[in-house]
This record gives structure tokens, C-alpha cells and sequence, in this order.
């Protein structure tokens, strides 16, 4: 295998496993932050929440700070309804420049869901795409089987 193939399955997966979820974030987002000058960058982050009951145990800011090491990724891949209803509204307050602060590199989000998302989970994901226009940092939203969204 050549050296550029290696490039291509290089992954970095961490599973932090405890009752509360705002723990793990916290836990994820300290462990990350530590090791942050010494990882290597990386241009697509995949994240699964697995978890029962949590929707209200997250603030926004414990997502920002979770996503800061990750300023090179263009590509996130959230993969479940779950995921996708947990991180839309921190997606959503993440206003003005913000919007370009967090995941600068963005350019593509994949949302692993059976069926696009409505309501509000749709008003934040299509809020956060109009202020990454208006700041020159357009994101695609890519659905499963269907036609992609730009903004």
C-alpha cells in the first residue's frame, strides 16, 4: 500500500463512556483540547450520540468548545436523528462571525437521517447555512438519497 493510501483510512476514534452526557462532552472536549497541538488535523469529524434522555443535559457552549480543535474539518458527519436534534441548536446560536469562528474550514454538513429534518431542527440548520453565506463561508447540507441543500 502506498503511503497516500495510508493517508486515506488514517482515523482517530474516542468513546468516553459515562452516565450523565454532559460529562463525556466535557470529558471529550478537555481530553481533545489537551492534545490538540499534538493531533494531527483532520477534514471530516463523524459524530454519534447513542443515548436515551439527554436532549436537555448539553448546553451550546459545551458543543463550541468541543468543536474548536477541529478548525480544519470541511467536512461533519452527524449520524443519527439524535445527533443531528443535539448539536442543530448549537449550530443555530453560533450568529454573526461566530458562525465563521467555529469550523472555519466547514464547507459540508451530512446529516444520517432517515427523513430531512423539520420544525425547529430544520429552522437551525438552515439558519446556521444563511449566516455562513452572508459571512463567505457557504456549507452544503448533503441528506441521505436525496438532493443536497446549499448555502
Amino acid at each position: 500500500m502506498a503511503n497516500n493510501d495510508l493517508e486515506d483510512w488514517e482515523r482517530l476514534q474516542l468513546e468516553i463512556r459515562c452516565k450523565v452526557l454532559e460529562w463525556q462532552l466535557s470529558a471529550l472536549s478537555q481530553v481533545l483540547n489537551t492534545l490538540s497541538s499534538s493531533l494531527p488535523t483532520f477534514d471530516r469529524l463523524a459524530i454519534g450520540v447513542y443515548h436515551e434522555g439527554w436532549q436537555d443535559e448539553i448546553e451550546d457552549i459545551q458543543w463550541q468548545e468541543f468543536f474548536y480543535p477541529f478548525s480544519s474539518v470541511k467536512t461533519m458527519i452527524l449520524e443519527s436523528e439524535d445527533t443531528v436534534r443535539l448539536v442543530a441548536p448549537t449550530l443555530q446560536k453560533l450568529t454573526g462571525e461566530r458562525a465563521t469562528e467555529v469550523l472555519p474550514a466547514l464547507q459540508n454538513i451530512s446529516l444520517m437521517t432517515r427523513e430531512r429534518p423539520s420544525g425547529s431542527v430544520k429552522e437551525a440548520i438552515e439558519q446556521f447555512i444563511a449566516t455562513r453565506q452572508l459571512y463567505g463561508h457557504p456549507v452544503i447540507v448533503h441528506y441521505p438519497d436525496t438532493k443536497s441543500e446549499e448555502g
